[in-house]
């Protein structure tokens, strides 16, 4: 019984996905030419977030490495992203390596300095900028330097020894978030966890140190900038002091390579307690008021609402100055998935869509653009960190079947089909997030430009903004209905001639402006006049 029903199963997957290939038809070549790019080389720049255990494996062990990572480094620049954020690859007892044991060196899951320094050199030669996550809020506790200075206290019932003041050692913790050391009245702070002793970032010795790895991975191995973990947690509760901090880090990081880029993890809840951490000179922070399903892209696009997002797009401009380099995302490895958030596909879309429009540089994380979806819609690390969804086949190569706490997945758990199905479906999830990344490359303003609002002139569901960059002007205009509109636009004022880039969540037509104000737009329609 049980093999009939599974056949019978296999045999009805079969036809869900030859309708959805049917129904999910490429459109016809209308003749229009693709956008051509025009791509800066600076800090603006599409981020693809790597998590390397479940991305792409190269010796069949298993597990995502750095030469898996290399191998699809034609698929990242090809999708657009000029920009790779890669997840804590250092020696690590976890799966999520965010306890790291050896600064200096990869995981051998994950391959070797040699690998990371190939892959350098084979993304610098696509044009992508590598950054990796620099830890330094807490070390593992199985760090040697950890143990040393553990051991000593056991031993002499007193802090000492070469790594006494590497770490914060107190015999009267304050708060919650401080570990016993047996046999002692001493405890050490551990905010996250016992296993992850937080550094003392007071200490000359451990600034010393934090200098030297900074020089080790942005000199010897030719990373260009780093992704700062935790930067709220640094002094808790201290905002005054964690600014001071990332000052210094800053300011050490650019004497060291005065080009790098530096993204830091201010998790906190508006836009002007995140503008607080830029006082501090970093290049950008995560916008994590636009993520999430609560958070401000999302909001709009269930709310089918464009003028919202005029009006975001603004604020952003009046909170953080024209200056600051945003961080938009709609979701990481601690957050859920859009694909799991946004009620359907054509909502997954508009809110990468959206997304892709805003300034700054974008994060996508890996799997976002074909809807990859957390396991059982789980909220758990592991669950959102499952194997990238390649093909649909039940065994492929580079398929990372050894999963975050063994958590055994197959292709049942991925709502949305595979890159390998996708990539050939113009229709599909990946296809949007490609043709998103190509505008945000075609146009420099999407990134840089200072905004002007003029969705007020329109029905709710529309967003008419402009961005000005140097000498280029464009209007991007929104159109957040599940049916057709059609508007009238004053061209002179806008000061445009034409559409010149366009992106559809559905395939129900395309644009057509008539040369005399009137644009008529497509349900969930994203278009570029300039």
């Amino acid at each position: 019984m049980k093999n009939i029903l599974s056949k019978s199963l296999t045999i009805l997957s079969l036809v869900v996905v030859l309708f959805s290939l049917v129904s999910c038809k490429p459109k016809k070549d209308d003749g229009k030419k693709l956008p051509e790019l025009n791509i800066i080389d600076d800090k603006y720049r599409n981020w693809y977030e790597i998590f390397v255990y479940s991305f792409y494996d190269s010796n069949n062990d298993g597990y995502g490495d750095l030469n898996g990572v290399t191998m699809k480094l034609d698929y990242i620049k090809d999708m657009g992203f000029n920009g790779i954020w890669l997840m804590p690859i250092h020696p690590s007892p976890t799966y999520h390596k965010y306890d790291v044991k050896d600064y200096y060196n990869i995981d051998s899951i994950y391959g070797t300095l040699d690998d990371f320094n190939k892959l350098i050199e084979e993304a610098h030669k696509r044009d992508i900028k590598v950054i990796v996550d620099l830890v330094v809020n807490h070390s593992s506790s199985e760090h040697p330097y950890f143990k040393e200075a553990y051991e000593y206290i056991q031993k002499n019932k007193e802090v000492g020894g070469k790594y006494g003041d590497y770490y914060v050692f107190t015999k009267t913790p304050s708060t919650l978030g401080f570990t016993k050391v047996n046999g002692t009245d001493y405890y050490y702070e551990s905010r996250f966890w016992s296993g992850m002793p937080d550094l003392n970032l007071d200490s000359e010795n451990v600034r010393n140190e934090i200098v030297n790895i900074m020089k080790f991975w942005l000199t010897d191995c030719n990373a260009d900038g780093f992704r700062l973990d935790a930067v709220t947690s640094y002094y808790t509760g201290n905002l005054p002091k964690n600014v001071e901090f990332l000052s210094w880090l800053n300011q050490e990081a650019k004497k060291i390579k005065p080009e790098c880029y530096i993204v830091g993890e201010a998790w906190v809840g508006s836009d002007y307690e995140i503008n607080r951490y830029y006082q501090s000179g970093i290049d950008s922070f995560f916008l994590f008021t636009g993520s999430q399903a609560t958070g401000t892209i999302a909001s709009a696009v269930k709310q089918q609402s464009g003028r919202q997002v005029g009006k975001l797009m603004v604020s952003l401009q009046d909170a953080y100055g024209e200056d600051a380099i945003l961080a938009p995302f709609l979701g990481n490895h601690d957050t859920m998935r859009p694909g799991s958030f946004m009620p359907g596909i054509d909502n997954v879309k508009m809110a990468a869509g959206v997304m892709s429009m805003l300034n700054g540089g974008t994060f996508v994380y890996y799997g976002e653009e074909i809807g990859m979806i957390s396991k059982d819609g789980s909220n758990s690390d592991p669950h959102k960190r499952i194997a990238m969804h390649w093909s649909n086949k039940s065994v492929y190569e580079g398929w990372c079947y050894s999963t975050p706490e063994n958590i055994k997945i197959d292709n049942t758990y991925y709502y949305y089909p595979s890159v390998e199905e996708q990539l050939n479906d113009d229709q599909s999830i990946l296809n949007y997030y490609k043709m998103a990344m190509r505008l945000r490359n075609a146009f420099p303003s999407i990134a840089r430009g200072k905004v002007t609002d003029y969705s007020s002139d329109q029905s709710s569901y529309i967003c008419v903004v402009t961005k000005e960059y140097l000498d280029e002007k464009i209007t991007i205009v929104i159109n957040l209905d599940s049916f057709e509109q059609q508007i009238v636009l004053d061209q002179s004022t806008l000061g445009f001639n034409s559409i010149v880039g366009e992106l559809y969540a559905t395939n129900e037509g395309s644009a057509v402006y008539d040369g005399n104000g009137n644009l008529t737009l497509p349900p969930y329609a994203i278009v570029i006049l300039k």
